[in-house]
């Protein structure tokens, strides 16, 4: 039996490193192989798939304020708002993140949350930087390597069920790798927009005392990021901003209920 076991650990061992080596590959790139082949096309069906299940907020006192805070945040940064798409989306769990089509998701319950306008930056700043540093990409085309492989290993249908699985596991190791990146990005993008830029770490630090799993399921060690936000420097570029009203935020809060 442990002879058996034995066996069973080395072969998946060996297995998985083949496996997570094989997703270290920039396959298009080693093929000449255009985006648009694979990546458009999976995008557009992951977007259509998502875009099925959200509620999506058309409410004026909630789109109104975080358009403005989006367009300060790219004027200031040189981006185009029309790279962004922006979506608030009616539900209970406390999470916004970045998908395909430069979309960037936020639900009511973690606007609920906030406390402050700084905060709500730091997590449009966040997941804005995952867009702009092409992680989404990347992660589309990590989804379309593994569930091309999964295919050719099992032959059948059901590889897509282990794919989705695999692929979920995969996806939350990669972004905890590139979680410091989207971090750093966004209080730069924070310090341009004359906002602290340490409202960063504040925000990772109060959302692990509050014990928000939801979100920090995905946005591992958040003690440890907000410190290494803390031993950033950022040159004093006068007194900090706020962008929205007393009243505006009020009015934004109370229409998330």
């Amino acid at each position: 039996m442990k002879k058996i076991l034995k066996e069973f650990l080395i072969s998946a061992s060996l297995f998985f490193s083949i496996f997570y080596v094989t997703l270290q590959v920039d396959w298009m790139k080693l093929f000449h192989l255009q985006p648009t082949i694979v990546g458009d096309k999976l995008s557009e069906w992951v977007w259509k798939m998502a875009e099925s299940s959200l509620w999506k907020v058309n409410n004026h006192d909630v789109c109104a304020p975080i358009d403005s805070l989006v367009y300060e945040m790219c004027k200031a940064n040189d981006i185009s708002m029309a790279d962004v798409h922006i979506i608030v989306n009616r539900d209970n769990e406390v999470n916004a993140y970045a998908t395909v089509g430069n979309h960037l998701i936020i639900n009511t319950a973690l606007i609920k949350k906030m406390e402050n306008e700084s905060q709500l930056c730091a997590v449009i700043a966040h997941e804005m930087a995952h867009l702009r540093l092409g992680h989404i990409k990347s992660a589309v085309r990590q989804q379309a390597v593994i569930t091309v492989l999964f295919t050719l290993i099992s032959g059948n249908g059901h590889s897509e069920v282990l794919a989705n699985l695999t692929s979920k596991i995969i996806s939350n190791s990669i972004t905890r790798a590139k979680e410091n990146e989207a971090d750093e990005h966004g209080a730069h993008y924070m310090h341009a927009m004359h906002i602290n830029p340490m409202e960063m770490a504040s925000t990772l630090e109060k959302f692990e005392s509050y014990g928000i799993l939801s979100y920090l399921m995905d946005h591992a060690d958040s003690k440890k990021r907000a410190a290494h936000i803390r031993k950033m420097h950022f040159p004093d570029n006068g007194p900090y901003r706020k962008i929205l009203s007393q009243e505006t935020w009020e009015k934004l809060k109370r229409a998330c209920q």
